[in-house]
């Protein structure tokens, strides 16, 4: 009788794998299932075979039989069981340790923006009611509160909705996220009284984040907003969904047609302005340079000039022209012309004057 088969289907990640302890299972054949599946790694395989049966250099053991690579083989450790124990719990944070810096009791994950800054800036009117700390702390207790709030509100949701049939839709999560109803006002000033026990403050601070989140229409925190919506073809959205779970090839094939060689054409030309620019604003900052050291240099000979007398007059003036800034402009510097296109020859272009007036950049490898 032949073992029975099923088709290939893509692995699960969500689905715990079977941990099997007694190595009689693995010699069962009645359990054993045959997958009518032909693997790329087949060959590879057979290879290795080969590798295990062949003899190593050549060489050859005492007995005659030629040398073989030893394969590994598989030992039950005794102590297994009590070095791992089964109750073992996976801990939902990193493992920390104090010797290595690690921050004291819980990390605030939030960090005040302007309008927070701002709203307190008019809370405190001057006096020191309620630092930034405190803030970012009470903000992040009531972030993480209702975010677990309604994490069981929208899992209760959607199992009465699964009940009936229906689907939470997308702008339904979204709505539901946003929400601060699962999380009620008591309950929330509550959690605040740890921070300050000033009734008057949490009332303000408890108003001022309802409302921001109502105004918003997402929560504060950004791993607790949702994802964009999988329609939205806006590139600019990041942690977008993918369109298929199960989809063989994620990455776009790249067209080799003439379309894609006058993109690339366009960007290449873009770029050698770009390059251009660069060495404009270089030359630039160079002649800028210049000039304040010029300018240095005169109002330093003039001082010394004032304040020394007559007689080494003539030594400080000799020691000042031997410098880089006293130095005569060439005949081209001195006919220099506005309207004479300027080469640049690291990037290989001119600057020239247009017909109304504006500098452009022209070149072999830049567009008229």
């Amino acid at each position: 009788m032949s073992r029975p088969s099923f088709r290939a289907r893509p692995i699960d990640i969500s689905q715990a794998l079977a941990i099997i302890r007694d190595e009689s299972v693995l010699n069962d054949e009645s359990q054993a299932v045959a997958r009518e599946v032909t693997h790329a790694h087949k060959n590879l395989d057979k290879d290795n075979e080969e590798v295990l049966t062949k003899p190593v250099d050549g060489s050859k053991s005492k007995d005659g039989k030629d040398k073989e690579i030893p394969i590994p083989e598989i030992r039950k450790v005794a102590s297994y069981e009590q070095d791992y124990r089964p109750n073992f719990v996976k801990p939902a944070t990193y493992l920390r340790s104090p010797a290595y810096g690690a921050p004291p009791g819980e990390a605030v994950e939030y960090d005040l923006d302007n309008d927070d800054e701002d709203w307190l800036e008019a809370y405190n009117d001057g006096q020191n009611r309620l630092p930034a700390e405190k803030l970012e702390l009470m903000i992040w207790k009531l972030e993480m509160a209702c975010g677990d709030a309604n994490e069981a509100w929208m899992a209760q949701s959607a199992a009465s909705a699964t009940e009936r049939g229906q689907i939470v839709s997308y702008q339904d999560r979204c709505v539901q996220m946003a929400s601060t109803a699962a999380l009620p006002k008591e309950k929330a000033l509550e959690l605040l009284q740890d921070v300050s026990g000033r009734p008057a403050i949490l009332e303000a601070v408890y108003k001022y984040w309802t409302e921001k989140r109502s105004k918003t229409g997402k929560p504060c925190l950004r791993r607790l907003q949702p994802p964009p919506a999988p329609g939205d073809s806006n590139p600019f959205n990041v942690f977008r969904q993918r369109e298929k779970t199960n989809r063989p090839q994620t990455r776009r094939r790249r067209e080799n047609d003439a379309g894609s060689y006058d993109k690339m054409r366009q960007i290449r030309r873009q770029m050698e302005m770009v390059y251009a620019v660069v060495e404009l604003q270089l030359k630039r900052e160079e002649k800028k340079l210049e000039r304040v050291r010029c300018e240095c240099d005169a109002q330093t000979l003039q001082i010394k000039l004032r304040h020394e007398p007559r007689t080494v007059h003539e030594e400080i003036e000799a020691e000042f022209a031997k410098r880089p800034s006293a130095r005569a402009l060439s005949p081209k510097e001195l006919e220099w012309d506005p309207q004479r296109p300027t080469s640049l020859p690291l990037s290989q272009a001119d600057v020239v004057v247009g017909p109304d007036g504006s500098y452009r950049l022209r070149g072999g490898r830049l567009p008229p």
